[in-house]
């Protein structure tokens, strides 16, 4: 789809449309909004035409229509796929997302039932540590790639650290295989094949470890989260081992990746914005979550997630047919003026008593278990590298190619060189 009068590119399909600088998402985003809330969109460029899957989607852009379709499971299904690119042929490895009620009720359960106070007691203390000795390597260097030096590894180490993981090389291999789990459609991943393949060749890399890892800690469990998930039970029921694995491999590409690429652009928004990052350090502990909180409004790790309707029904003027796809574009609905003003504007003062975001989705049962943890990760992060690496001055970000993940795949920077 494409605006006729030629001024705005809304080809939300096109690679060639992703490959463009953000403000140019920005600007389509927001003709949509004004213009066309519910949009239909050819198939992505991406799917191979020759599969059933490569059919178009309704775009959703406005905050309050994601908030409607994220709460409505039984109208618009996870079932069928959570990506615009679609590979049903290996969402399943994703299968506590890809699920409804009851089988999701029950899954979400018996993980939360592992989210102890002492255990996520216990996983605090772990990230403080982690980040602390990852700073430690870094600091003293005065330059380099703070996506590889710092935002990679400190979600890895930490992933691994809560999954019991010790081996460098099983490290090492989860976080390269995580990396590469989103990034489907980025050229530099175009030798390992198609975007299917890319996708499929990270699935199973991932998928390998799990079951092993899951099996392990069934038979002899440990003190940590993959051991406390495995031996967890709800209402009666445990997860199988195969369950747990999809737990590990869904922790490992959702915890490693978006955290990664949120912590870049905090990075890359306090160089933008060095009076807001001067604000929040003069007062940190009351000012780091609000600034969290913007950071992730305005730059979400994740684009969108998908529905499928279940039955034919009329949405924002339009007959959405049983179905039909259903994208959510969150690096649409956070900049939604109905909701945040000057939404445009980077502000972690902003009024909002609570920040509304929707960066871990739009709520109902599939609201990211995980956010309080990414936000002590992210906030963790922020104190010790602006405490530690002076002077800091982060360059341009070089962006992923894609539809899904907000990522950074590059991030140069410079600081004076830390002392022993």
């Amino acid at each position: 789809m494409t605006i006729t009068d030629g001024t705005v590119d809304t080809r939300l399909s096109s690679l060639e449309f992703w490959a463009k600088p953000r403000s140019v998402h920005h600007e389509a985003f927001r003709w949509l909004r004004e213009n066309k809330p519910v949009s239909w969109h050819e198939a992505p460029e991406a799917l191979d035409p020759n599969l059933n899957n490569a059919q178009g989607f309704w775009s959703v852009v406005k905050y309050r229509d994601i908030q409607n379709i994220s709460r409505d499971t039984e109208l618009f299904s996870s079932a069928d796929g959570v990506f615009v690119d679609d590979f049903p042929q290996l969402e399943t490895m994703l299968s506590f997302i890809v699920t409804d009620a009851p089988r999701h009720t029950e899954m979400r359960g018996v993980v939360s039932v592992a989210f102890t106070p002492k255990n996520i007691f216990k996983m605090s203390e772990d990230i403080g540590g982690i980040v602390h000795q990852v700073i430690d390597r870094v600091a003293p260097l005065g330059e380099g790639d703070l996506c590889q030096l710092i935002t990679k590894e400190v979600p890895g180490r930490i992933f691994a650290t809560f999954m019991g993981i010790t081996d460098p090389e099983q490290i090492q291999y989860v976080m390269d295989a995580a990396e590469q789990f989103a990034c489907w459609a980025d050229p530099e991943y175009a030798h390992i094949g198609s975007p299917l393949q890319v996708f499929a060749d990270a699935s199973q890399k991932l998928a390998t470890l799990a079951i092993e890892l899951a099996k392990e800690r069934k038979e002899n469990p440990g003190d940590d989260l993959l051991s406390w998930v495995a031996q967890a039970q709800y209402e009666g029921n445990k997860l199988s081992v195969e369950e747990v694995g999809v737990f590990f491999a869904l922790l490992a590409a959702a915890a490693n990746d978006t955290t990664r690429h949120s912590m870049a652009h905090v990075l890359s928004l306090f160089q933008e914005y060095p009076d807001q990052l001067a604000y929040v350090m003069a007062d940190f502990d009351r000012r780091a979550d609000d600034a969290v909180n913007e950071c992730l409004r305005l730059e979400p790790p994740l684009m969108h997630f998908r529905r499928t309707a279940t039955r034919d029904t009329e949405f924002g003027g339009e007959t959405i047919k049983k179905g039909d796809k259903v994208v959510m574009w969150y690096i649409s609905s956070n900049r939604d003026p109905d909701v945040f003003e000057n939404p445009d504007t980077f502000d972690v003062r902003r009024v909002n008593k609570f920040n509304p975001h929707q960066a871990f989705g739009g709520g109902g049962p599939h609201y990211c278990l995980g956010h309080m943890l990414a936000k002590q990760m992210i906030k963790t992060e922020v104190r010790e590298i602006y405490t530690r690496m002076k002077g800091l001055r982060v360059g341009e970000r070089d962006m992923l190619l894609s539809n899904f993940m907000n990522g950074v795949k590059r991030l140069p920077a410079t600081w004076a060189p830390e002392k022993s």
